[in-house]
């Protein structure tokens, strides 16, 4: 059954679930996190992501419907911003991801609200958050353009 499901670690004919790029992820841990879930009982209930970064496992999950409810946290205040406006500001972030610009001048702008979260609302941090993951290199938010 579980070999219907994945592939490789990865859900058959997808390779993620999540927006994030992100260097040194979990997907590959999929495989052995559905395994566990059902040799241990545990489909159907709550998933923990302490330390969530693109929270690849946890959307696959949820997804598909393994477990009924997720919580995601992370150390990155951007990145925990950005799944708190996932799920409180959804429809305002994807407006903010279609009218992004790409530009150089763009990713500075990013760079700064990133690196100076102090009175930013959850919405702008974690745009930045994305924005930076989506046009850095590797996706790791403090690198370059």
């Amino acid at each position: 059954m579980l070999a219907n499901i994945v592939q490789n670690g990865y859900p058959r004919g997808m390779q993620s679930y999540s927006p994030f790029r992100y260097p040194g992820g979990k997907a590959r841990l999929a495989e052995w996190m559905l395994r566990s879930l059902h040799h241990n009982g545990l489909v159907g209930g709550c998933y923990v992501e302490p330390y969530a970064g693109g929270a690849g496992i946890a959307i696959l999950l949820l997804v598909q419907e393994h477990v009924n409810h997720v919580v995601i946290n992370d150390v990155d205040l951007g990145v925990f911003a950005f799944w708190r406006a996932v799920k409180e500001y959804p429809k305002e972030l994807m407006a903010l991801v279609r009218h992004a610009r790409l530009s150089v001048e763009e990713h500075a702008r990013q760079r700064e609200i990133y690196l100076n979260p102090g009175g930013r609302d959850v919405l702008e941090l974690g745009f930045a958050a994305l924005y930076l993951n989506r046009t850095s290199r590797s996706g790791i938010l403090r690198g370059g353009p």
